[in-house]
């Protein structure tokens, strides 16, 4: 597993709050499909968009499985916990105290999936620090599909590395482009 960041001026003690934290091979080809054989035994619903109720929306195109915090679940949880705290440490030193959202599995079909540019916050959300986007498929699998950060400067790729862990901000607005073909599947969660 490798970490990378970035932008941060530690000789400066200068902490850039639009900076992101990612780690490359986050996981083991077998968590991975431990991970996806997980969410396949829960419900699949319509991403919404979250505001004072939450309401699907020509803004988001999407389906999403919720991944309770539950014992059978809590491998997941507390991995994706110590890599949140390692990129916390890293970049922003925020008071974090645990998750306030389920694991959310999204998937972003080639018939036009996406979701429009957000922040993580919100009247009901208020809490969330750090939003977190573990990538689950191969880049080859689909078209579009771009997860972009705007940093201040204008929109950042990430990049479409599958096993890619990024970390950011919640307040940061971020995008999912339109996926034009395949299906992109990703896990989204926030740590408040």
């Amino acid at each position: 597993m490798s970490a990378n960041r970035y932008f941060i001026d530690r000789e400066r003690n200068n902490v850039y709050h639009y900076n992101y934290y990612y780690f490359d091979n986050a996981f083991t080809e077998d968590e991975l499909t431990k991970i996806h054989n997980t969410a396949i035994s829960y419900p699949k619903v319509a991403g919404t968009v979250v505001g004072d109720s939450e309401v699907v929306s020509d803004y988001r195109k999407s389906t999403v499985i919720w991944i309770p915090e539950e014992n059978k679940n809590m491998w997941l949880y507390d991995k994706i916990s110590d890599l949140a705290n390692i990129a916390n440490t890293q970049m922003w030193n925020y008071d974090i105290w645990g998750y306030g959202d389920a694991l959310q599995y999204t998937i972003y079909e080639g018939n036009g999936g996406h979701y429009d540019w957000h922040g993580d916050l919100g009247p009901k959300i208020s809490n969330r620090k750090l939003s977190c986007v573990l990538q689950l498929s191969d880049a080859d699998d689909y078209e579009g599909g771009e997860l972009q950060l705007n940093n201040g400067g204008g929109a950042v790729s990430i990049g479409k590395k599958k096993n890619r862990i990024v970390f950011f901000s919640s307040f940061v607005l971020h995008r999912v482009t339109t996926v034009t073909k395949g299906t992109r599947i990703t896990l989204v969660t926030w740590l408040s």
